[in-house]
């Protein structure tokens, strides 16, 4: 295809397909920000040292638990209310939603903030059995209610389909907590005072300053918008009521995966010491499995969970206008582009994965266990798109029970078979419940919205052609090294796996786009 006609066709999805667009911006930034937060692991490790980097790595579950319950499901629900009277003119109800879950946010962001000030103490001694965690949660409390404040702010845009706001604000966030540390440990701190809190303090900064560069965009969003309606206005008992029914069961939700996952996170160290016997060597594996390969298995994911994030208001709108075509092509489209991405991923660690393993951790067994997990890839991905649109079909309670269900199915298989096989049983489990999980969410869809997954076009063909194009690469790349062996084999590697991605795309991805 001509070149030029390529390029006015993506400049047409991009300017003109809001779904599209909000994902390359929130996948760009994405990316970014992840790089970011990646150098600012490295920049603390240096900077305060491992004793006092695990001391801070500690303080994040109950971190995930105060954004759980103060922001996660209020944002989604006013996503996707605010979507769906944007959608029929009603511009004012929208914007009574956002001052809704504004209030709403703050109290419970205040009250969290209040509840673990003063239980610091009892929560690091015994929650984290770690006393020393306790300075760090009474820094952090500053900065949840500014986190409560923006995510009611993040949802508002996103159910206006205006992603920007959302992407700029966390890259401002990553890039301030980085520069904010770096100021402070340079101008303003003494070196002794280089420890775990220190490194909290950036976090809160990140966070103001990510809430006061979203509340400046909300302001000029009032400016420069008329938020009148051309229908009847709604009681604000009403809207509260409509509010909470959407909000309370994704905070549920949300809640429920986070103390889930944390039972996860706290058993498996534990099972695996029952296994091997030695403590050095089952945190070894856990910290390889969840620092090494688990994280690079979720970076694709970079891409369809900004695609799950701009589907919420999309699914909402055309639900709620009962456009039944458009939101057909609309899941058909966004499940046949992550099937694509899970399938494309899939080959990626399952022929590179030793390689990458070698050659960005120096540990073999990172690149095994890439190995292992690349048959998770379609399925991961497929479950937080199918979890979004039922999301925004209003299926909240039953993606709860699947959460639930699958979550448990893996804590299952850590207590009975991680102790007998080691991580393999973990392994297992994962790829029963993300099954689970993605077929549940299918079943459940396919009793909404009419669409047409072919195995032959979705899934075989994809295969044939991802296989093909991924061992020719593999074989170039193994010909390179051996040719030019001076040349560095992780810069040899990351050729080879862009080759592979610009062709893959040309050849699968673009045509999905038409």
């Amino acid at each position: 295809m001509n070149p030029k006609r390529l390029h006015r066709q993506l400049f047409h999805l991009f300017k003109h397909n809001l779904v599209i667009k909000g994902t390359l911006i929130l996948t760009i930034t994405g990316l970014v920000t992840r790089v970011i937060g990646f150098y600012n692991r490295i920049f603390l490790s240096h900077l305060i040292g491992a004793k006092e980097l695990g001391i801070y790595q500690l303080i994040f579950p109950i971190y995930l638990v105060a954004f759980s319950f103060t922001t996660c499901g209020n944002e989604l629900a006013l996503t996707k209310l605010v979507s769906a009277y944007t959608r029929r003119g009603n511009h004012s109800t929208a914007w009574k939603f956002f001052q809704t879950c504004f209030v709403w946010n703050l109290f419970l962001g205040i009250l969290t903030a209040s509840i673990i000030y003063r239980n610091a103490n009892f929560l690091c001694t015994r929650i984290l059995n770690a006393s020393g965690c306790a300075p760090c949660l009474r820094i952090l409390v500053f900065g949840i209610p500014f986190m409560a404040m923006k995510g009611a702010i993040h949802g508002y845009f996103l159910g206006l389909e205006q992603s920007e706001v959302h992407g700029i604000s966390d890259f401002l966030e990553q890039t301030a907590k980085v520069i904010g540390l770096y100021l402070l440990a340079t101008f303003v701190c003494a070196r002794n005072t280089y420890t775990a809190p220190f490194a909290v303090i950036g976090i809160v900064i990140g966070e103001i300053i990510a809430f006061i560069y979203s509340m400046i965009a909300l302001l000029h969003h009032m400016r420069t918008n008329h938020l009148r309606s051309c229908c009847q206005p709604i009681h604000k008992r009403q809207i509260i009521h409509l509010f909470l029914k959407d909000s309370i069961p994704l905070t549920t939700n949300r809640l429920a995966l986070t103390a889930l996952q944390s039972m996860e996170s706290i058993l498996i160290p534990s099972a695996l010491l029952t296994y091997y016997h030695n403590s050095t060597t089952s945190l070894e594996i856990y910290g390889i499995f969840t620092g090494m390969a688990f994280p690079f298995i979720m970076f694709p994911a970079t891409i369809t969970n900004s695609l799950s994030t701009m589907l919420l208001p999309a699914v909402s709108s055309a639900n709620s206008t009962s456009n039944r075509s458009h939101l057909s092509v609309l899941c058909q489209k966004s499940l046949q582009f992550c099937l694509l991405i899970g399938i494309f991923s899939t080959i990626v660690f399952f022929i590179y994965g030793s390689d990458i393993g070698v050659c960005f951790f120096s540990n073999e067994k990172a690149g095994m266990y890439l190995y292992q997990l690349s048959l998770l890839c379609p399925f991961i991905y497929l479950a937080t798109t199918l979890a979004s649109i039922l999301n925004g079909l209003g299926l909240s309670t039953y993606n709860l029970f699947l959460t639930v269900l699958a979550t448990g199915i893996r804590i299952g298989f850590i207590l009975i078979f991680v102790p007998k096989i080691g991580m393999y049983g973990y392994v297992s489990g994962l790829f029963i419940s993300y099954l689970v999980m993605t077929f549940g969410c299918l079943y459940r869809l396919q009793k909404n919205v009419t669409f047409e997954l072919s195995f032959s076009r979705d899934i075989f063909f994809p295969v044939i052609c991802f296989v093909i194009l991924g061992t020719a690469g593999y074989l170039l790349y193994q010909h390179l090294l051996h040719v030019l062996p001076t040349i560095p084999k992780i810069l040899t590697l990351c050729l080879m796996i862009g080759f592979y991605t610009c062709t893959a795309f040309i050849c699968k991805v673009r045509p999905l786009l038409r």
